[in-house]
């Protein structure tokens, strides 16, 4: 039986886009009010729920990502590359590391390795899901069915915030997709898609309102490194907006007047956001005096030998926080735990850190793919002039998260939001080209 009998003659292609994004925003609502870090077993929790749903999103979108294997183009095969031998080099060496010391019952091999697997589920995952979105479809197009899932992203975790004060004792936004401290990378990258959406002429009223309360809900994390990467963005856009004005690329009436306007009224809600609610007062003290010391502990025993300096000490050996968020033991909260090594936190709090500690340079030249693709991909179309204003602030976005990898995890944990960053990664950058097949043929020919 040929593929055509089986999804089609095109019907599969036409329809995939659109389901993938209805079941994208399905996902980032279950993921917003339910923390799928829980398996469905009491715990321990060997497989987790992520790994459970990545499994499920791989089978039905997976057809998408075979019928565009073709479609891959060199941005995303160095990132995919990257990351796929950074995953395969973390499960390896979780399999043969020494099991970490933590004074009690020896730790399970299994609590080691499962969580790079989950994370190369979630990459593959976030993969299929970018390959239904962009069948056949246009830049616009995707943009468009990436603005669903981001538009409930930003509305679920308002609804999410009350239960959230609740459970954690804290004024700070969180939602089960990430704690306060990593969600801020979701909302950036919903916060692009809707702006993107509005350069674009989509929904440009309800775009604009999403995109601002996607900006205040990054605030209201009280996420210092959010506060960053969202200043960042801001004004990345702000300084892109004056240069389209000038060279007529956007022809909006008072354009200036209402990018400088915007951006005064978001520095005085934000100012008087961090001043009047005590929990956000923290983004006044830029110090952390346990992560100072999670840095300093990973550093010395990093350099401390030349296998750990090239090979790292093992994947999950320093920072085993699979073991805790699987509930196999009870995780030091809001404090440090003692190593072998020494005082750290639970985890890294940095994807830099935990791949150069555990994994060594190796990983850590694995990993650089990952992040420096999508930075040389936005200059090289903002300088060949082929890039659309609404896909450079979708690229820009992307960037403009790349400094949080510094100061928490991602890719590698915090799986919710690391699905959501693939996602958009892969939607922007990965296949060279996004017009329908057919369009391209005719080009090409």
């Amino acid at each position: 039986m040929s593929r055509a009998v089986l999804i089609g003659p095109g019907r599969y292609r036409r329809a995939i886009g659109s389901l993938t994004s209805w079941g994208l925003l399905a996902l980032v609502v279950v993921e917003t009010f339910a923390d799928l870090r829980h398996g469905p077993t009491s715990p321990p929790w060997i497989v987790s729920s992520y790994l459970v749903v990545d499994a499920l999103v791989i089978l039905v979108c997976g057809p998408a990502l075979w019928l565009r294997r073709h479609d891959f183009g060199r941005a995303g095969r160095w990132i995919l590359g990257g990351a796929l031998g950074l995953m395969v080099w973390a499960i390896v060496s979780a399999s043969v590391c020494p099991l970490p010391d933590l004074g009690l019952e020896p730790v399970g091999r299994p609590l080691l390795v499962m969580a790079p697997v989950t994370a190369v589920a979630t990459l593959l995952a976030g993969l299929s899901v970018a390959a239904g979105l962009t069948a056949s479809s246009s830049r616009r197009v995707v943009i468009e069915r990436l603005w669903w899932p981001a538009a409930a992203m930003t509305c679920a975790s308002y609804l999410q915030w009350p239960r959230a004060m609740r459970v954690h004792g804290s004024t700070r936004l969180a939602t089960g997709m990430g704690g306060s401290a990593v969600l801020h990378v979701a909302l950036l990258l919903a916060c692009g898609v809707l702006v993107a959406a509005a350069v674009a002429g989509y929904r440009r009223v309800a775009s604009g309102i999403l995109a601002a309360g996607a900006l205040v809900a990054i605030i209201l994390t009280g996420s210092r490194s959010g506060l960053s990467c969202a200043t960042l963005f801001v004004l990345g856009c702000a300084i892109g907006s004056v240069v389209w004005r000038r060279f007529r690329v956007v022809s909006w009436a008072g354009h200036r007047r209402m990018v400088w306007g915007g951006l005064t009224a978001l520095a005085v809600v934000v100012v008087g956001m961090v001043i009047l609610v005590p929990g956000l007062r923290r983004m006044l003290n830029p110090s952390d005096p346990m992560r100072s010391r999670t840095l300093r502990t990973g550093i010395e025993v990093w350099s401390s030998d030349l296998n750990h300096v090239f090979f790292g000490l093992g994947s999950g050996r320093l920072w085993p926080w699979y073991l805790y968020d699987s509930h196999a033991r009870r995780e030091p909260w809001r404090g440090l735990m003692t190593t072998q090594w020494g005082p750290t936190l639970s985890s890294a709090h940095s994807t830099v850190l935990a791949v150069l500690v555990e994994l060594g340079l190796l990983g850590l030249v694995l990993l650089l793919p990952v992040l420096l693709v999508p930075v040389v991909e936005l200059v090289r179309r903002l300088l060949d002039g082929t890039c659309p204003p609404a896909e450079v602030v979708l690229r820009w976005a992307v960037v403009a998260t790349l400094p949080a990898f510094l100061l928490d995890t991602y890719l590698v944990k915090n799986f919710g939001v690391s699905m959501w960053w693939w996602v958009v990664v892969l939607s922007t950058v990965a296949w060279a080209d996004q017009r329908p097949p057919s369009t391209s043929r005719q080009n090409s020919g």
